[in-house]
């Protein structure tokens, strides 16, 4: 099974192209072609509706009531409408395409076969890369619940927001723990209902590719609402359907290709397919089906192949439809079968998901009514979601030499003789993910103002409310049965080194050989169906979540200063939270082969809160000091597990002139522990040598540097320092961290907002750097390298969590064969940047132009994994250093034209070689001595959407075209781990990345009636 995991690295979009896009960014009335999708201008600088009024309201960001015009910190705001006009359907997809979002790797439905937080199914957002957990989601200013299933619950699903009634997104840009409380580390995401519905409303929406229905999308919902004399209410609901995608839908992504260039003519110098005379193809999952691994019987593995052949002279007469390729030429009558014989393309690679299927159904009610001395509201939200991720996984395991005829058929005869060599199939087999998620949450209010006779308390806003949350996720995985499939084949070899026959005494019951190299096995890479059928293992589990929360506050206005009056806002909350993950037994006794475990998850946390926020109007109506504002706020939080621990904010608003303001912010953040990172049962994964081991190369061949402690505590180890990692992936144990401490954080914002007497034109420009440190982390690659970077190895505790095996007569001589991954406060990660936004408008001949744009420029995004070794993931691949959105919108009368676009900067690993800093591609040798040059780095792109709106009292309808010029993502050759490079991964020949579209050219459609 995949598993995600994140490698650091350097630099990557150059500073000239950063400087063009700032400033062309800048130059608003030219930036026409240059178009954003689905965004109303964010920052502090909103416009309203047309047509609407602006009352004092609670932005995002403080609960002081005020116009969005004067907030303190950055807030970006997202309209339904601006998302339509963008061909955007659901709250995913416009949220992870924020440019706040769009910059790092975002968890949504391609990710079929990864392990996540949340499990299989789950989209959630992280602002400025820190992590979904970093991120707090909130419906109508109010905290959401987790949801998902599996023991790594912990975020909240987007897929669980009634999208059908948003009216906006607002996104708060920086840190606001005093103000919401934990989670509030990177930002926060505020959903914003309708409130105003009279009346009832239908709508259908649904984007449609070419070449079949993959990745196609729908939705249908209808809402009713009515404003009675005293009250008011609303109910909706919303059916939302994503098909999947399978590889096979797109002939691109079935087939990698090894995409490299000849470092002297630039030519491609691929492998090449003897059938075809083209690139040769691998399958979606890379492996080569027909292909046999073969390791000598005297453990010398020569990286050779038997191939699968009935052709060619070269081949025995006596000779199987099998052909040993052992590259050893004193064995007779065989020849090398090089890896560019024939394409390797499965049949289950083609029906795997790329995109996972999801349906999913809504329901969401609220009202409020008048009951004199206050107001009684409540809201209801029901959620169902199925989902199912199909992939494939391998079988590879080392025959026994003297195994039986019946599982080795080397030994029938023939062939090899017996006893020279161990044989190792490799087999494709299907595994399936489902989830049954349903999410129930209730909340019940009253608000209202305090009357006369309590002084300054007088004419104040009280608000109080109770809500309660439950996730109930049913799961079930279906793969091989690992108990019965190794009793079948007598046993993996390079695991047990014994043998105990085939189906010994204590095997399951009905056990009987598999022979993994029968002519249909190797002939389609998969196993015979009877095979699988006997095989296949079905377990299910569930996952309990619930959240209560209990919170009053009050908000007016304290007393009158020179400048205005003090405001303030006082509160107190109680919130528990309680988690439940029951895995079947199979799935917690590890019998599922080579893939992921879990054991029961069960904990409990609850946590009492104390909060405040003033805003201190300091001076007004002065030369150079229109107004200037301090903001103030700070929360004391008690938690039942970690004890006490307090947070400030303090901003600073300077309105200069009518046009000119200046506003910065200086706040503290922390994040208690999720659930599951204290009482995560134990799971297991694996994770490749490369990715966990710093002794790799340790002494430096040119292409890598390592840190000097490393490298003395490697060779202290034993380890010599051309040691490459060839070695089978690393077993990681990950389970919860009883001895964590919270994780605290600081963040620093500064802003520039000009909004011309002259024009309809807002610019905002906004630096940020928020600085996490005692991360939260279960990485294995942390816990070997904290231990090899200790002054006091080998005796540092971090040494006794991890095996290496030390034994050079083993197969997996001096690989780190396990490790104790459990979470540990062991991370510090920096992020730091500029926001720029703009929104232009003007009357244009008969109708009405508006522009605007969204853009982000990280400038650092630093992770120190372990003591002296920092790297930066800015501008590798998956993490750009440039994204942006831009939309131009035009109205005559009932109609609306939109153009909106995505950007995503150029993106380049070559500089990320272990601190290398190489400014020239990669050139590597392969076995056959062909020199290759490796491309990668990913070009930048530009998204073009276009949209038609025509709209009536009570009938609205958009037709449009997103990726209008069906642009491809950008080709990447494969990362070369022998290289150092950062790993990132490939979809086909194409970059691995949320930001890129990968199911190309498609027309959506909207229509909705009012009534």
């Amino acid at each position: 099974m995949r598993a995600v995991f994140r490698v650091r690295g350097s630099r990557g979009v150059e500073m000239l192209q950063r400087k063009f896009l700032l400033g062309t960014s800048m130059i608003v009335g030219l930036m026409a072609a240059a178009a954003a999708p689905g965004f109303a201008f964010a920052q502090s600088t909103n416009t309203p509706a047309e047509g609407t009024e602006v009352d004092e309201l609670i932005v995002t960001g403080s609960r002081i009531k005020r116009t969005e015009y004067n907030s303190v910190s950055p807030v970006q705001v997202i309209t339904s409408e601006s998302s339509s006009l963008a061909g955007m359907i659901n709250p995913t997809e416009v949220l992870q395409s924020a440019s706040v979002a769009a910059g790092s790797t975002q968890i949504n439905n391609q990710f079929t076969g990864f392990v996540v937080n949340g499990g299989g199914g789950v989209n959630t957002i992280s602002i400025r890369g820190l992590g979904d957990q970093r991120t707090l989601v909130m419906l109508n200013g109010r905290r959401l619940p987790p949801a998902g299933t599996q023991g790594a619950v912990a975020a909240v699903d987007l897929n669980i927001l009634p999208d059908a009634i948003v009216e906006r997104y607002e996104i708060l840009k920086d840190g606001a723990s005093s103000i919401y409380g934990s989670d509030a580390v990177a930002g926060v995401v505020n959903v914003i209902t309708r409130t105003n519905l009279d009346g009832g409303r239908l709508e259908a929406s649904g984007r449609f590719g070419g070449g079949g229905d993959g990745g196609n999308e729908y939705t249908f919902s209808g809402a009713y609402g009515k404003v009675l004399d005293r009250g008011r209410f609303l109910i909706s609901g919303q059916y939302y359907e994503q098909k999947a995608l399978k590889f096979g839908d797109r002939k691109d992504l079935n087939c990698q290709e090894q995409y490299t260039f000849d470092p002297t003519t630039g030519q491609r110098n691929d492998w090449i397919d003897v059938d075809t005379g083209t690139f040769k193809c691998f399958g979606a999952s890379g492996a080569l089906f027909n292909y046999i691994p073969v390791t000598l019987a005297n453990g010398a593995f020569y990286g050779s192949r038997a191939r699968i052949s009935t052709d060619g002279p070269a081949y025995a007469a006596n000779q199987p439809y099998w052909a040993a390729a052992a590259a050893d030429p004193n064995l007779p009558g065989y020849r090398f079968a090089p890896l560019n014989d024939r394409d390797s393309v499965n049949a289950l690679d083609a029906a795997s998901d790329f995109i996972s299927p999801v349906k999913r159904y809504t329901v969401y009610a609220e009202g409020q009514y008048d009951l004199n001395f206050g107001e009684l509201y409540g809201e209801f939200l029901g959620h169902q979601r199925k989902s199912s991720q199909t992939n494939v996984q391998q079988l590879f395991p080392y025959i026994w030499e003297t195994a039986p005829c019946s599982v080795n058929p080397f030994n029938c005869g023939g062939g090899i003789p017996a006893n020279t060599f161990v044989p190792q199939s490799l087999v494709l087999t299907p595994y399936v993910f489902k989830q049954d998620v349903q999410v129930f949450r209730g909340l019940a209010g009253l608000r209202g103002k305090f009357g006369q006779g309590l002084g300054f308390l007088t004419g104040w806003d009280w608000d109080a409310y109770v809500s309660y949350s439950k996730n109930r996720g049913k799961y079930s995985l279906t793969g091989i049965n690992s108990e019965l499939f190794l009793a079948s084949i007598g046993g993996d070899w390079a695991n047990t080194f014994t043998f105990d026959g085939i189906c010994p005494p204590g095997s399951p019951a009905g056990c009987r050989p598999v022979n993994l190299f029968s002519d249909q096995v190797l002939r389609t890479g998969n196993l015979t169906p009877e095979d699988y059928a006997y095989l296949k293992l079905t377990e299910n589990g569930v996952t309990n979540y619930t959240q209560t929360i209990v919170e009053g506050q009050i908000s007016g206005d304290i007393f009158s200063l020179p400048a205005g009056k003090l405001a303030g806002a006082f509160g107190v909350s109680y919130r528990r939270d309680e988690l439940d993950d029951k895995p079947g037994e199979n799935l917690a006794n590890q019998n599922f082969y080579n893939l992921a475990t879990a054991n029961r998850t069960k904990g409990d946390d609850s946590v009492v809160e104390a909060y405040g926020e003033l805003e201190a109007p300091l001076l007004k109506g002065l030369p150079a000091f229109e107004a200037l504002t301090l903001n103030l706020s700070g929360r004391y939080s008690d938690y039942d597990s970690y004890g006490s621990n307090s947070t400030y904010k303090t901003g600073l608003n300077w309105q200069i002139t009518n046009e000119y303001r200046l506003r910065t912010s200086y706040g503290t953040s922390f994040r208690a522990p999720a659930l599951f990172e204290r009482f995560l049962g134990n799971q297991g994964g694996y994770l490749s040598q490369a990715s966990v081991d710093p002794c790799i190369r340790w002494a430096g061949d040119g292409t890598s540097v390592v840190n000097p402690v490393v490298a003395a505590n490697c060779q202290a180890a034993g380890i010599p320092g051309n040691y490459s990692g060839a070695n089978p992936s690393a077993f990681i144990i990950t389970g919860g961290g009883q001895d964590l401490k919270p994780e605290k954080s600081k963040a620093f914002s500064a802003g520039f907002v000009w909004t011309p007497e002259f024009a309809d034109l807002s610019v905002a420009i906004d630096y940020y750097e928020i600085e996490v440190n005692d991360q939260v982390t279960s990485n294995g690659a942390a816990v070997v390298g904290q231990c090899y970077a200790a002054a006091d190895f080998p005796n540092n505790p971090f040494c006794d969590l991890f095996t290496r095996d030390t034994d050079p007569t083993s197969q997996t001589y001096l690989g780190i064969t396990e490790i104790d991954g459990s979470f540990r406060n062991i991370v510090s990660q920096t992020s730091r940047g500029i926001d720029l936004t703009t929104r232009y408008s003007r009357d244009l001949g008969p109708g009405k132009f508006t522009l605007e744009t969204q853009f982000s420029w990280t400038l650092e995004d630093t992770q120190e994994l372990f003591p002296g070794n920092t790297d930066d993931f800015n501008g590798l691949i998956g993490e750009p250093a440039v994204v942006g959105n831009t939309q131009a919108r035009y109205r005559w009368n009932d109609l609306t034209f939109t153009w909106s676009t995505e950007f995503v900067g150029r993106q380049s690993n070559y500089e990320y070689q272990f601190g290398t800093d190489l400014s020239t591609p990669s050139n590597y040798t392969t076995p056959q001595g062909a020199i290759y040059r490796a491309k990668n780095h990913a070009e930048a792109m530009w998204y073009h959407h276009l949209s038609v709106r025509y709209q009536t009292d009570t009938w609205e309808g958009i037709v449009g075209v997103s990726n209008v010029f069906n642009e491809d993502p950008p080709k990447v050759s494969p990362g070369l781990a022998d290289k150092g490079n950062y790993s990132y991964g490939r979809v086909g020949s194409y970059a691995f990345a949320t930001q890129y579209d990968y199911i190309g050219r498609q027309v959506f459609v909207n229509l909705t009636r009012r009534f």
